[in-house]
């Protein structure tokens, strides 16, 4: 008779873990993971290990609390006991949190999901028992080792590479524009329909540099830009227009910023697709690279913000080793 799967299961709170307040409002991550587990109707057919790490919604999850679960999903690795892993998280910064796990963690050997809930558990119709349900029928799946960290949503399952919130209250809260789930959960069985592209494993660091994102629109005055830039960030990511445009007023004050010693990173705002130098009028990608800037696709600003810090973090600087990092590859 074969051995059950071992998955340890993390609870950090969020709507997922919320209970009724007294005024109608919920109370984000009051229930610990032990409750949760009990819900999911899986009982003898895993080996379950709850940890409560923390109790708080996700607009209180940040660099130290990645860096806290990150050494803590090392750990259950190297142990050698431990099959796959599930971290329950509030959706608001649920692609952040799971995207500093995707940079740091070798998943060739234990598979590592994070989800979450868009309706709390006490809800009609609540998503909370199934989402976890199936996190961890995913984390268990051969299938889903060496494919990164995985977001297990509404029955669909995404690369953290590429996933993002796009609906702050329907239950198909997920997805990755332009691209779509990497497969779906159907009654306990992950199909997986595609591989997604991964980048270059990063050390996980208990301190970042601070890395600000300066959002583009449309007659954004450059005064705006430049109290960002003298604000004292290590470096910027600019969520730039379309290709990765700027206004033109903005060009100089980026230039003498990046003469001054700072990062700049230029992403599109767009929901998908890669930056590229296609024109030369001002303020275009071509003038911000002219000046010591570089181009990110594929990642969305909040994701090329952990990523910069990352790297940063690790001592890397000149724009061609930064330029290498962001690179995306078939294999880790």
């Amino acid at each position: 008779m074969s051995r059950l799967k071992r998955i340890a299961l993390l609870s950090t709170g969020g709507t997922i873990a919320s209970i009724p307040g007294q005024d109608g409002r919920a109370i984000a991550g009051a229930l610990p993971g032990e409750q949760l587990l009990e819900r999911t109707e899986l009982e003898g057919r895993f080996d379950m290990r709850v940890e409560s790490v923390f109790q708080r919604a996700s607009n209180a999850i940040g660099p130290d609390e990645w860096h806290a679960l990150a050494l803590k999903c090392q750990a259950l690795m190297a142990a050698g006991d431990t099959d796959g892993i599930v971290i329950t998280h509030g959706t608001d910064t649920l692609e952040d949190t799971a995207y500093y796990l995707h940079c740091v963690l070798d998943t060739s050997r234990v598979a590592v999901v994070v989800t979450g809930s868009q309706r709390v558990p006490h809800a009609l119709g609540s998503d909370a028992y199934a989402n976890l349900r199936q996190a961890i029928e995913l984390a268990g799946s051969e299938r889903a080792r060496g494919l990164g960290v995985l977001v297990s949503f509404n029955q669909s399952v995404f690369s953290a590479g590429f996933v993002r919130k796009v609906s702050s209250y329907q239950l198909n809260g997920f997805d990755a524009p332009g691209l779509g789930p990497l497969g779906m959960l159907d009654n306990g069985c992950f199909h997986l329909l595609q591989r997604p592209l991964q980048q270059q494993l990063l050390l996980t660091r208990d301190a970042l540099p601070r890395v600000d994102i300066l959002p583009v629109y449309g007659g954004a005055h450059v005064d705006m830009a430049t109290a960002v830039l003298n604000s004292g960030p290590r470096a910027v990511v600019i969520d730039g227009l379309g290709r990765g445009q700027v206004p033109p007023q903005w060009v100089r004050p980026i230039a003498e910023a990046i003469e001054g010693g700072m990062v700049v990173a230029v992403c599109t705002s767009t929901l998908h697709g890669p930056t590229h130098q296609s024109y030369e009028y001002p303020g275009t990608l071509f003038e911000l690279e002219n000046a010591g800037a570089f181009g990110v696709s594929h990642l969305s600003a909040r994701k090329a913000r952990i990523r910069l810090s990352l790297s940063l973090a690790a001592g890397i600087y000149d724009i061609a080793s930064l330029r290498a990092v962001f690179d995306w590859q078939s294999a880790v």
